[in-house]
C-alpha cells in the first residue's frame, strides 16, 4: 500500500494509501514485535515518509534500535537478513537528527564513525559530527505539521474563497455573523429588566 500510495499523484489519495499501509505494518509489529523483518520493512517504508507530514521518525527510531540490539546480541543477525548494519546506524542517527535529537544523532555517528572500515563513510561522519559541534542536546524542529493538517488548512481556504466568490456575484447571500455584546452591556439590561419588573409589580 505504501508503493501504490507512491505512485498516486492526489495528495489525498497518497495520504489515504501510504496510512492504510503503516496501520497494517503497526498491526504486523503488535502481533509479532520480536519479528525483525516485520520490524525492518515497517521503519524503512516510515523512513522514507516525509516527518512534517506523516510524523513517523519515532517509529524508525524504535524498529532500528531494536534491530541494531538484535545484531549485538546476535552477530551476523542483520548480515542473515541482508541488511547493511552500517547503513541501518547511519539512517538511525538521520532519524535522531530529523526530530533534534542532536545528542542521540552524535552517540549513534560517533560509534559509527570508530566501528566502520570505510573510509568515505568515515569522512561523511566527520563532516556531519563537525557540523552539530556547539548545537544543544534536543532542538525544536519547525514545520513539522502532519499532512492532514496542512491539507485541512488549504480546504479551508479554498472553500471560503469560494464562498467570497459566489456572494460577490450575488449569487449567495451571506449572513455577518451577530457580534457578541460586552459583558458591561449584558449586566445594564440585566438590571433595567428587572428594575422594569419591579416598578410593575
Amino acid at each position: 500500500m505504501i508503493l501504490i500510495a507512491r505512485e498516486k499523484t492526489n495528495p489525498l489519495e497518497r495520504l489515504k494509501w501510504a496510512k492504510n499501509g503503516l496501520k497494517l505494518l503497526d498491526k504486523a509489529v503488535a502481533a509479532a514485535p520480536n519479528d525483525s523483518r516485520i520490524r525492518y520493512l515497517r521503519g524503512k517504508s516510515s523512513y522514507r515518509l516525509p516527518e512534517k507530514h506523516f510524523q513517523r521518525t519515532r517509529t524508525v527510531i524504535e524498529d532500528y534500535s531494536f534491530l541494531i540490539n538484535q545484531e549485538l546480541l546476535q552477530e551476523g543477525h542483520l548480515g542473515a537478513m541482508g541488511v547493511d548494519y552500517s547503513k541501518l546506524t547511519y539512517d538511525l542517527g538521520e532519524a535522531y537528527h530529523r526530530i533534534g535529537r542532536n545528542e542521540d544523532t552524535v552517540r549513534c555517528w560517533t560509534k559509527l564513525e570508530q566501528q566502520t572500515e570505510d573510509p568515505e563513510l568515515r569522512q561523511l561522519l566527520r563532516q556531519k559530527l563537525q557540523s552539530l559541534e556547539g548545537k544543544p542536546a534536543i532542538e525544536h524542529i519547525q514545520g513539522n505539521e502532519s499532512l492532514k493538517s496542512i491539507l485541512l488548512e488549504k480546504a479551508a481556504h479554498a472553500t471560503g474563497h469560494l464562498l467570497l466568490k459566489l456572494a460577490k456575484n450575488g449569487m449567495i447571500k451571506v449572513a455577518l455573523p451577530m457580534v457578541p455584546k460586552k459583558e458591561n452591556e449584558r449586566k445594564k439590561e440585566a438590571r433595567s429588566k428587572r428594575h422594569k419588573k419591579n416598578k410593575q409589580h
